[in-house]
């Protein structure tokens, strides 16, 4: 589900921009998937089991699990990108409710403000960026040069993009299941696999929804789009803080085009994005709370 729904935050601007075919796309996510997973994915493995809460049993992982899928499931199948964090972070707070398990409100309240800011710092990134390359672009006379400089901006911000969601969602899910170390890599590896099947198989709903539904970016601005959500994603990893590449790179997708003057193609989509943004944690916790009760 997590690869369902998030090749539209990794690489949807860059398919929207006509810089990548859907194939290529894939490829791209699912080397920097693979990377993030592999190199930094650590650092978010005790977010959930060790800093929301102070202690977690099997069955409070698999309510967790469980809720965040089923969530998940039901938005993708809306086509809405949406945060697995922020779903799993929710149904972690609504199963330790129940469970009567203690939650350490000071680093939740962290996480919280950090979805805050997340879509608000992918913008600021992104019009910065923006700004960069417009006045790159004035500086390259020959249009074939030009564009070969945004086949390659496109292709690092892909694999980049993909990274921080391995990094951060990936390595996320992967420090909920208890296993010896030494079997973390081989976990680790089955999830970014999973993943990867994800966005091959299931994408295609929410991927159009950023793609084409949102606005009409140029490969330029695709680029600042991704790298301002990739930056932003990246730099809460380093704290091991849970934040949403989709709130990131829609942030970065407005940034991008603020500076162009670009009008929002759908402001029905728009808000229902902004609103699942709000009711995923509150969807998270309310059913966990409920699969803890009756399971």
């Amino acid at each position: 589900m997590l690869g369902a729904n998030n090749l539209s935050a990794c690489l949807g601007t860059s398919i929207g921009a006509r810089a990548l075919r859907h194939s290529q796309a894939l490829t791209l996510a699912s080397v920097g998937v693979i990377a993030g997973t592999v190199f930094e994915g650590y650092k978010l493995s005790a977010a959930i089991t060790s800093r929301v809460v102070s202690s977690a049993g099997q069955q409070y992982t698999l309510d967790v699990a469980l809720a965040s899928f089923l969530i998940m499931a039901a938005l993708t199948y809306r086509s809405l990108p949406i945060s697995l964090s922020q779903v799993a972070v929710g149904a972690a707070i609504g199963s330790a409710a129940a469970q009567g398990i203690a939650v350490n409100w000071k680093f939740t309240s962290l996480v919280a403000a950090s979805w805050m800011v997340t879509p608000l710092i992918g913008l600021v990134v992104a019009i910065a960026l923006s700004q960069i390359t417009r006045r790159m672009a004035r500086r390259v006379r020959r249009v074939m040069t030009l564009n070969k400089l945004y086949a390659y901006l496109t292709i690092f911000s892909g694999i980049y993009a993909s990274y921080a969601l391995g990094a951060n969602t990936v390595g996320l899910i992967t420090g909920m299941v208890e296993a010896p170390v030494y079997q973390h890599f081989v976990i680790s590896l089955g999830y970014a696999a999973a993943t990867i099947v994800g966005m091959i198989f299931l994408s295609g709903g929410t991927t159009r929804s950023v793609a084409e539904n949102i606005v009409g970016l140029s490969p330029s601005a695709s680029f600042s789009a991704q790298i301002g959500g990739a930056v932003t994603v990246h730099g809460f990893t380093q704290f091991g803080v849970p934040v949403s590449v989709s709130q990131a790179v829609v942030g970065g997708v407005f940034g991008a085009a603020i500076p162009r003057k670009i009008v929002v193609r759908n402001d029905r989509l728009t808000r229902e994005i902004m609103l699942g943004w709000t009711l995923a944690p509150l969807m998270g916790a309310g059913l966990a709370f409920f699969l803890s009760v009756i399971m």
